[in-house]
């Protein structure tokens, strides 16, 4: 009987225990990490190297952090679809606990977004170690760090060196090379010219730039088609169809919205020199031979006459949202280790073929890095740029697209082109 007694008894406790263990949340199956990423930055990348490393990198995170699952949501792969659906989160309390983040619209974030110096300091990561223009991007008003910038590109003037000893510093020195490349049989320039965000990034906007333009205010206002904005920018098209006059550039330029829409006549080796992203680097080496490959060279982009140099970049940054100190922790920790670090950095950039972020990896161990690689981090470290976080940007850059084309084909004067745009931008 007492035996009965004990056993009642000990049930019971046990019970109790059950009970205030469910009252106080501490369940055994942990907290969940909502990991919002692109498929190219998850293990469901189309690159398999990539999807290998990152695999590789979740399964370490999940042996560490045994106590946390991991839920991974891709983001849709139109990227203004998906930024969009975040901002929109954020304002719900909704957001992801961690997400990527389109680089130029990252200030929009920031408010909803933790700051990072704390786990930064543990990590012995200093901020002014990004590159100058993504230290901008990644600190908030208030001087703290509320992003982790991944990888970064750049825009360059490609040459053959065999044909042009020496690279055009300005569009006068273009139209001279480039009457002499026509002279013997290649298109004095290529550039993207058409309706593709290819042409506003790496052909509008670092020669506007470089002459001291701005395409919004400092409330992110349109502003590139009034005042001395409005000169720079119709200066900027009339150099363009000056080239095009003189036979330098040729008028099928107008439906290239893409760098890599160059890529066909760069094979056939119709083209000597052409204005494009170093990742098209890699296609030169896999479609010239080792030889001709060689012949190549890069130089920061050609300006207008007494234009400061400049040139564009873009990239992706992680940003944390979550308010829980030990998820917090735990998604600082898979963006580093796997993103971030010397040697995350160092390798994810080498495998998938784009730039860190950060002036050291450039000579670390782990970075690989490619035949011009030094050439791009000193444009990056000395005049790199990223388009301004403005809700108005897609519909700035979409005009001025159309603007640059029809004065390409020959459609419209520069003034006309820009003022047209400048209407739009303002009715829209």
């Amino acid at each position: 009987m007492k035996y009965f007694k004990r056993l009642f008894m000990f049930l019971l406790v046990l019970m109790f225990l059950m009970g205030c263990q469910s009252d106080t949340g501490e369940e055994s199956e942990g907290k969940e990490l909502t990991w919002n990423t692109t498929t190219g930055y998850s293990p469901q990348s189309t690159t398999p190297a990539v999807a290998e490393y990152i695999s590789g990198k979740v399964e370490e995170f999940e042996s560490d952090y045994t106590d946390i699952t991991l839920d991974t949501q891709i983001q849709s792969s139109n990227i203004s679809e998906a930024m969009s659906r975040i901002l929109e989160q954020a304002n719900q309390d909704r957001a992801p606990d961690v997400a990527v983040i389109d680089s130029y619209l990252f200030p929009q974030y920031i408010d909803y977004l933790q700051p990072l110096d704390d786990l930064m300091e543990e990590k012995g990561l200093e901020v002014d170690d990004f590159l100058p223009f993504a230290e901008d991007v990644i600190t908030g008003s208030d001087g703290k760090v509320y992003g982790l910038y991944m990888s970064t590109d750049t825009r360059a003037l490609f040459y053959n060196k065999e044909l042009i000893p020496e690279p055009p510093q300005t569009w006068d020195e273009v139209i001279e090379i480039g009457k002499e490349l026509t002279e013997q049989g290649y298109d004095g320039i290529s550039l993207p010219g058409g309706r593709g965000e290819g042409t506003a990034v790496t052909t509008i906007w670092p020669l506007y730039w470089g002459q001291g333009g701005e395409l919004v205010d400092d409330e992110g206002n349109p502003s590139f088609g009034e005042g001395e904005n409005r000169e720079i920018m119709i200066n900027v098209l009339e150099t363009i169809q000056n080239a095009v006059e003189e036979g330098v550039l040729p008028q099928r330029m107008a439906g290239y919205g893409s760098e890599n829409d160059q890529n066909e006549e760069i094979a056939a080796e119709n083209v000597a020199m052409f204005i494009g992203g170093n990742w098209q680097e890699s296609f030169l080496r896999d479609n010239l031979d080792e030889d001709e490959f060689e012949n190549w060279d890069v130089a920061p982009l050609p300006q207008l006459e007494n234009g400061e140099k400049s040139t564009s970049s873009g990239g992706w940054v992680w940003g944390i949202f979550t308010e829980d100190s030990e998820k917090k922790e735990a998604a600082f920790d898979l963006i580093y280790q796997t993103f971030i670090s010397d040697e995350g950095m160092g390798e994810f950039t080498t495998i998938y073929g784009e730039l860190p972020a950060r002036q050291s990896i450039y000579d670390s161990e782990y970075y690989e890095g490619s035949t011009f690689s030094n050439d791009y981090q000193e444009m990056l470290d000395d005049h790199a740029r990223v388009r301004p976080s403005s809700d108005d940007y897609p519909e700035i850059s979409n005009q001025m697209q159309i603007a640059i084309s029809d004065v390409i084909s020959g459609n419209k004067a520069p003034e006309e082109s820009v003022d047209d745009a400048w209407e739009v931008v303002n009715n829209d």
